[in-house]
């Protein structure tokens, strides 16, 4: 073998740099600032997340809000951490800058939606995986302070938007949210976290 082959076979070998899953948008970020997108591939509509701190918990297992907007309306989630094997999940709340703060939407009557078509179980098991560059999955959500994770993932959330978004929001007249599949990759940083919400 020649100089030339080996040269070409080494430019063949992938680079350490190369060989990482990539990160997108900055390279580091505090989660308040984080901005997560995803584009729907047939109208291009953009869904995006974000992350608000609370004025106090926003629950027992994270200071963070999530918010989700999508082409028709704002979603706001609580977290929740099981003990065990279970993971991450995620709560629907109302929007806690509301007057009176955020209020749990899977109290009676269910949702927001009495006639509701989703089964409670799949509202009360919104996995919420949060992944690191090399696709690690977190065992807990994020904090205030910490650093963003580059990829973040809602497998069940899709589900209970197509069947019955009124249940994730006060719009009693909210009809079906198409969420694409996919995953929301980190694609911004704001300068500025959002106000402190909640109580």
């Amino acid at each position: 073998m020649n100089r030339i082959s080996v040269a070409a076979a080494l430019c063949l070998l992938p680079l350490p740099a190369l060989a990482q899953a990539p990160v997108i948008g900055p390279a580091s970020c505090e989660a308040e600032r984080a901005v997560y997108e995803m584009t729907a591939p047939d109208t291009e509509e953009n869904w995006r997340i974000g992350f608000v701190s609370a004025r106090n918990m926003a629950s027992i297992a994270s200071d963070l809000y999530l918010k989700l907007t999508t082409p028709q309306r704002d979603y706001w989630f609580i977290f929740s951490v099981s003990q065990g094997y279970s993971g991450i999940s995620v709560f629907p709340v109302t929007d806690p800058f509301a007057e009176g703060g955020p209020r749990d939407l899977l109290g009676p009557p269910f949702g927001a939606n009495p006639d509701g078509a989703t089964d409670p179980d799949i509202l009360n098991a919104l996995r919420f995986l949060s992944l690191d560059a090399e696709l690690n999955i977190a065992f807990e959500p994020p904090m205030s302070g910490e650093d963003a994770p580059p990829y973040i993932m809602l497998p069940e959330l899709g589900r209970a938007l197509w069947y019955d978004a009124a249940a994730l929001t006060e719009d009693e007249a909210a009809d079906r949210d198409p969420m694409p599949r996919g995953v929301f990759r980190r694609a911004g940083c704001l300068v500025a976290p959002h106000p402190l919400a909640g109580l």
